[in-house]
């Protein structure tokens, strides 16, 4: 719950390089988190793997970052990840050089999904309810 509420209130404050390493902290802290509990899996493990090899590479190092972090954003066993990084060239030509490692290391491309929606304040929600078991 801390990391929760420490990720709001970072997402809520001034957008700085400081901040940006924070939350990427947090992501890699979440997803380790997740692994331990058994609800990781090898791909996901792997690509988070390549995101900090490129993140604490050389050329990032010498260059502003692009790239802060990732964590696994799936139901558990797989799924996506979710990339946190600057809107730039730099680093969509970083997310399409991990997706080329990535299938070189597994034989697999993943898929690239790119930006975010206005989200359920904009579309609202679906409530789910339970309805009461007629056949007794």
């Amino acid at each position: 719950m801390l990391r929760q509420i420490a990720f709001k209130a970072l997402l809520t404050s001034a957008t700085s390089d400081e901040q940006l390493t924070a939350l990427g902290e947090l992501l890699y802290r979440c997803h380790f988190s997740y692994s331990v509990c058994g609800l990781g899996s090898d791909g996901t493990d792997r690509l988070v793997q390549l995101v900090q090899e490129i993140q604490h590479g050389k050329l990032s190092k010498s260059k502003e970052g692009t790239i802060y972090g990732v964590k696994i954003t799936g139901g558990g066993s797989g799924g996506p990840v979710c990339v946190v990084g600057r809107n730039s060239l730099r680093r969509s030509e970083q997310i399409l050089e991990i997706q080329q490692r990535y299938k070189k290391a597994t034989g697999y491309l993943p898929f690239l999904f790119e930006g975010s929606s206005p989200g359920s304040g904009k579309f609202g929600y679906l409530k789910i309810c339970r309805m009461p078991n007629k056949l007794n």
